[in-house]
């Protein structure tokens, strides 16, 4: 009897034990949380909560994106279960950006400090049972225009100095006109380097003066809590700035690098004798046209110079064989034809990329043309 009555009491033990852990894992009985109100409850062994669900709502897949770009996403718990959403956090490349706590979830992220292309961003969503998912991902293409790199190069400049020096010239533009950057050389020893104002092609005066790298000959900075005008950082992502590096040698200069956003295409042709002006005996005349494309504005700059040719007329900007734009001649420089920010069509912009567009300069000699280039988009 007195074995009956142990054995009993150890059910009864074993039975309530099992009670209180399955009280506990529902959440039940006083011991558990996991919401209130009336609904259900889980988180324990028997009934795990379900996760939240998030997904990207901006920007939108394959937007271009540049500057301070706003990440949204949607993100839910379970009401079954009366779970909340505590955080989301956003994430570019695997790299958190930002956190947000309330709907919508939005932060704002700084996308100039990646590099320019694609990126994907994601959205972690947690909620209030510690469960946590990952949205799909969104993969967006940064550009930001005022991240630029251009090579210093001789050829850039008419007459060409001929120089065997090259460098790099790099900026980075930021909010409020901000400017920061280096100009690196080789080959030379620079006695100026300056930042100027003109078109390719052109020559404008200098807005800005860079300083020698302490320590280093080769290295100059734009100066620190350096601001462009709001026509000077216009004029940047026109692709109006240039960098000038001087030499006593070449006092006028002996490189120059281009500034120019993605969206701005600058290329350089050398001109030789036409068809017509090589008939007519071996031509002296030399030129260099300078094209700035910016197929974002649908915008075109061309700045034509030329030496050696005698009784120069006109200019003429052809797209595939046909008359695109003439060139106004300078008025102190016969041998210089510009045009500048003329407006163009997305089927000039597509001639262009397909290296339709051609110029020619023509003379008393050869009125059909003396000297021409075409313009071909490897040439930038």
């Amino acid at each position: 009897m007195r074995a009956l009555q142990l054995n009993l009491g150890r059910l009864l033990i074993l039975a309530n034990s099992a009670l209180f852990a399955l009280l506990v894992a529902c959440g039940g009985g006083g011991y558990g949380g996991g919401g209130g109100g009336g609904g259900m409850l889980c988180g324990g062994v028997y009934t795990a909560c379900p996760p939240p669900t998030v997904s990207i709502t901006a920007p939108a897949a394959n937007a271009a994106v540049k500057g301070t770009v706003a990440l949204t996403a949607t993100a839910t718990a379970s009401a079954q279960f009366n779970l909340t959403i505590t955080s989301v956090e956003f994430l570019v490349d695997g790299t958190m950006v930002g956190t947000a706590t309330t709907s919508p979830y939005t932060v704002n992220w700084d996308s100039t400090k990646v590099a320019n292309g694609d990126h994907t961003i994601t959205a972690k969503a947690t909620d209030s049972a510690n469960d946590s998912a990952t949205s799909a991902g969104v993969v967006v293409m940064v550009g930001n225009a005022g991240v630029m790199a251009a090579a210093m190069e001789s050829k850039q400049i008419f007459p060409n100095p001929r120089s065997k020096a090259s460098g790099t010239a790099r900026v980075n533009l930021q909010d409020g006109g901000a400017l920061s950057g280096s100009v690196t050389l080789t080959g030379m020893s620079a006695r100026t380097v300056t930042l100027n104002m003109g078109f390719a092609g052109s020559n404008g005066e200098a807005v800005l003066a860079l300083a020698p790298h302490a320590g280093s000959s080769a290295q100059w900075d734009v100066p620190e809590g350096t601001r462009l005008t709001t026509e000077q950082a216009a004029a940047l992502m026109q692709g109006r700035l240039y960098m000038l590096a001087t030499s006593s040698a070449n006092p006028e200069g002996e490189l120059r690098g281009q500034l120019a956003p993605e969206s701005v295409h600058v290329v350089f042709s050398p001109l030789s004798a036409s068809p017509e002006a090589a008939a007519r005996g071996a031509s002296t005349a030399v030129g260099l046209a300078a094209t700035t494309i910016d197929t974002g504005a649908h915008t075109l700059s061309v700045h034509v110079n030329s030496s050696g040719l005698e009784a120069a007329t006109t200019a003429v900007l052809s797209s595939g064989g046909a008359r695109l734009a003439e060139l106004t001649r300078d008025r102190i420089d016969p041998g210089h034809f510009s045009t500048e920010l003329a407006p163009i069509s997305e089927a000039d912009v597509q001639s262009f990329n397909a290296g339709r567009l051609s110029v020619s300069v023509a003379s008393a000699a050869a009125p059909a043309g003396a000297i021409g280039a075409e313009i071909r988009p490897g040439n930038d």
